[in-house]
């Protein structure tokens, strides 16, 4: 592998055949000179990534943060390896980085973010809420810097997006076919016409994405939270209704029974989006 530029004292960046790597080290960078080979026995870590634009942005990241923090990223990426058996690629790095330190500047600022997603993740996505978790003690012990719950949030839904990015064309068309026909179905109810280019719609779609890829891949909450479903059903009867239409959709078309926390979810997320329309009848 021969050196193309150098990062820091522990990563440089390789040549290898046609391929352009990121390789890390303990002091692989220090005092070496570009051209010069690196053996692979040398070498604690190797990064792949897919085209020239990534590895420059990569390349970037790596020479513009303390060194320690790739090292604290890779312990969070292999707590989730290891502990929920996740396959990931090296892009995970990339958006990790990129988060992370800008969250430990806003930390530093003394501004910290509310996350949107926040119920739905912890209710839906415990796996990865459970890293994001895990990574904010690694962060803390690394850093001295204690970041908020809606962190942990925030870097699940980096998890949650590169296990979602895997999936085939047919499963992608499944969704998005699943998403067009459920706000038909809260038009219809409501005989509204919601406003694409408003943020409350676009929040709406997110949650819908994240909806279908539970239906399509099976992966639905059981936990039945019976007193808020309840609660639910009576305060917001209109969306309640809407979300059962939706429920037989999801029956008939893909044999799948929404459970009530999935009722209580949907109902919550057709409140708001239409309660925000002033286009009704």
């Amino acid at each position: 592998m021969k050196i193309k530029q150098i990062l820091n004292n522990n990563a440089v960046l390789v040549k290898k055949g046609t391929n352009e790597l990121i390789v890390l080290a303990n002091g692989i960078g220090f005092k070496r000179k570009i051209g010069q080979f690196v053996n692979e026995e040398e070498v604690d870590k190797i990064f792949v990534l897919d085209t020239h634009e990534m590895v420059e942005h990569f390349s970037y990241l790596l020479g513009n943060i303390p060194p320690e923090h790739i090292y604290m990223i890779d312990e969070i990426v292999e707590y989730a390896t290891r502990n929920h058996k996740m396959i990931i690629n090296d892009y995970i790095y990339l958006t990790l980085i990129d988060h992370i330190e800008f969250a430990i500047k806003r930390s530093k600022d003394g501004y910290f973010l509310k996350s949107p997603l926040a119920w739905e993740i912890k209710k839906f996505y415990k796996k990865e809420y459970d890293i994001g978790l895990n990574a904010l003690k690694i962060i803390q012990s690394k850093t001295g810097i204690t970041l908020n719950d809606d962190e942990a949030v925030s870097i699940a839904l980096h998890f949650v997006n590169i296990q979602t990015n895997k999936q085939d064309m047919e499963t992608t068309l499944a969704i998005t076919e699943m998403v067009q026909d459920i706000l038909n179905i809260v038009k219809y109810q409501y005989k509204i016409t919601l406003d694409e280019n408003s943020m409350n719609y676009a929040r709406f779609i997110t949650h819908l994405q994240y909806f279908a890829q539970r239906i399509v891949s099976h992966d639905l909450h059981e936990q039945q939270e019976n007193e808020l479903y309840m609660q639910v059903k009576t305060l917001y009867p209109e969306a309640f209704q809407c979300v059962q239409k939706i429920k037989v959709y999801i029956y008939n078309k893909h044999q799948v029974l929404m459970s009530n926390d999935e009722d209580v979810y949907l109902t919550l997320h057709v409140m708001r989006v239409t309660q925000r329309q002033d286009t009704r009848r």
